[in-house]
């Protein structure tokens, strides 16, 4: 996917290595005035931040994706999660729920909006899920009266 190639496009003043390598077979002038190494400082501030659940179920709304489309530096949010869509936590890429291109002038709103995703997260506001009503009932709710050994062997 090419979600990140407007962000490197800003950070690097308006080219990716998609045009680069596009330019290196197809236009050799093009090509042979780009930079030979990125611009430092970059002109531009932006991250991809890979998003995490740290509950799991069947999701009814999207609240923080709601928050997130708000912030300042906001650019492109990519998911797979929507209402009814089940989640499970994230252990590993693969089980990340999306992604989210932040890009600003400003370095510290980057940073500001980062650190509101984080918090999103931490505190399981990305989503609402489904109740389960087994998983909410305490231990000693739970009848265990025709629990014997003899129906255990």
């Amino acid at each position: 996917d090419g979600n990140w190639q407007q962000l490197a496009q800003a950070l690097t003043g308006g080219y990716s290595q998609v045009e680069a390598s596009v330019d290196a077979y197809l236009d050799k002038k093009a090509f042979s005035v780009l930079p030979q190494i990125p611009p430092t400082p970059a002109k531009a501030f932006g991250q991809e931040v890979i998003l995490v659940s740290y509950a799991e179920g069947e999701v009814v709304a999207t609240p923080g994706y709601d928050v997130i489309k708000k912030l300042e530096s906001f650019v492109y949010l990519e998911t797979g999660v929507a209402t009814g869509s089940h989640v499970e936590h994230t252990v590993d890429l693969v089980t990340s729920v999306g992604s989210v291109i932040l890009l600003h002038q400003d370095e510290d709103v980057v940073k500001k909006d980062i650190a509101t995703i984080r918090e999103l997260e931490k505190n399981n506001k990305l989503f609402d899920f489904v109740k389960n009503s087994m998983m909410m009932k305490a231990v000693s709710t739970l009848n265990f009266q025709n629990l014997s050994l003899s129906n255990l062997m």
